[in-house]
């Protein structure tokens, strides 16, 4: 849709708009930002009075759809005729996510990787994405079309938030309908068999836009594909050729994009891009659920450490002296913080005392620098849990100490390497604990009424050699 900007614009209930840049199009129309950058409008193919006071009748519906809390631009006015289109809310300072994973004409891909976040914010922001999904998928609704135009991302590359546009196409899961979907990035049976959307395509499209932004690359247009005719690109699109990552088939490899694939994609990710793309390409009952991704995405993000030299950031592992994508910096010293859940400390229903039998279960790991500060969440902490995003605790490892910050709401105990000595932690008190390699180290204990405990322990992992 091809529009002369600036252009002005006029809603149903009179205010007049000026559309100042295009921020993305697709099937349905395009969308452009709003003149304050508070606001945009979505302008759609199809036009006439009819088409209005159908829209108008749809964004009532929409607004009642329990969304609230969520990244979303609600819409919030239709334009007047001849126009069909809506006024849709925005965040200042964001851009569509395609912008993230293209790499402009001469432009290197690891130096377009490094400047546009690195791995690290890829992180963050998907790990957003899935959990503003599964949020949706928890109150009844599927998206049903998680594209890069639809995905916006901050455009400071020091951040990582995440806004969903086009909401115009939520709906309610088993709800009848039209099916809404961008080609080369929507499940294959959305466009070979007629089935209609649900919470698993919604998954297959996030994990395309998923392996996409990580790896620079399409996970099912290989190298031939690439050079091919567009027919046989748009069949790979629809599942007719096999991942390019395929454990067992390289009729479709690529040596695009960044490689070697480890770099990036760590043992679990890997897993559960081969669970969509392989198991479930054609049964989607085998497809992971969203939720499982945010879990995913969150532990990843948690084990990333920074290169001093290059200024990447990559995964931590002990086996690993250097940068892996430099070779010039050693591997940094951490700080490493294990999240337990304590068994052991809730009664047993037939005595009413505690099994000190129950080994504690791991619920997460995350890494810190120095001088890096962190936050621990309620839902790192605590699991599946209301306000999962609240800060429970924040960390900072610097000079041989651990500064603890509490802001659980609660009293938590610091507990002593040996387990005989105990002090209390008030809520927004901050507890300071010696941190230096090869020293057991004070853990903090949460303890939960009629639930397990929850402990935070901690341990310095030296870095590589110089």
């Amino acid at each position: 849709m091809l529009v002369e900007l600036p252009r002005k614009v006029r809603t149903a209930s009179g205010t007049t708009l000026e559309l100042v840049r295009e921020l993305g199009s697709g099937g349905q129309g395009a969308v452009y930002e709003v003149a304050g950058g508070r606001h945009a409008v979505k302008l759609l193919k199809e036009t006439g009075a009819g088409s209005t006071r159908d829209w108008a009748i749809r964004l009532r519906d929409l607004r009642r759809l329990p969304v609230d809390g969520l990244p979303l631009a609600r819409p919030i006015d239709v334009l007047a005729p001849p126009l069909t289109g809506y006024v849709m809310e925005l965040v200042s300072g964001m851009a569509p996510r395609s912008r993230v994973a293209k790499v402009r004409p001469g432009e290197h891909a690891a130096e377009h990787y490094r400047d546009t976040g690195g791995l690290r914010r890829r992180l963050a922001i998907l790990a957003g994405v899935a959990d503003a999904l599964a949020s949706l998928h928890a109150r009844g609704l599927i998206y049903q079309d998680p594209s890069p135009a639809n995905i916006f991302v901050s455009e400071d590359v020091q951040r990582s938030d995440i806004w969903l546009i086009d909401t115009d196409n939520l709906t309610f899961t088993g709800a009848s309908g039209h099916t809404v979907y961008t080609p080369r990035y929507s499940a294959p049976e959305l466009g070979s068999s007629g089935w209609s959307a649900n919470t698993l395509s919604d998954s297959f499209a996030f994990a395309v836009v998923a392996y996409e932004l990580l790896t620079l690359d399409h996970p099912f247009v290989g190298d031939e594909l690439y050079e091919g005719l567009e027919d046989d690109e748009l069949n790979a699109l629809n599942g007719a050729h096999p991942w390019i990552d395929h454990p067992n088939d390289a009729s479709n490899r690529s040596t695009r994009g960044v490689q070697p694939r480890d770099l990036v994609l760590g043992p679990e990710l890997k897993s559960l891009f081969q669970l969509t793309f392989v198991d479930g390409l054609r049964q989607r009952e085998h497809r992971p659920g969203i939720g499982r991704w945010a879990t995913a995405f969150r532990a990843a993000l948690s084990s990333t450490v920074p290169c001093t030299a290059c200024g990447m950031t990559y995964y931590y592992y002990t086996s690993q002296d250097r940068c892996p994508w430099c070779d010039d910096a050693p591997r940094p010293a951490t700080l490493g913080v294990w999240v337990f859940l304590d068994l052991a400390s809730m009664p047993t229903p037939t005595v009413g005392e505690t099994d000190n039998s129950l080994r504690p279960i791991e619920r997460a790991t995350v890494l810190a620098v120095e001088n890096q500060e962190i936050l621990l969440t309620r839902g790192t902490v605590l699991g599946e849990v209301p306000n999962p995003g609240r800060p429970m605790f924040q960390l900072c490892w610097s000079e041989g100490y651990l500064l603890i910050a509490n802001y659980s709401g609660q009293v938590v105990n610091i507990v002593s390497p040996d387990a005989v000595r105990s002090q209390p932690l008030a809520d927004g008190a901050v507890g300071k604990l010696p941190a230096v390699v090869d020293r057991a180290m004070w853990s903090v204990r949460v303890a939960r009424k009629d639930r397990p405990d929850r402990w935070l322990c901690f341990m310095v992992n030296p870095g590589g050699p110089s």
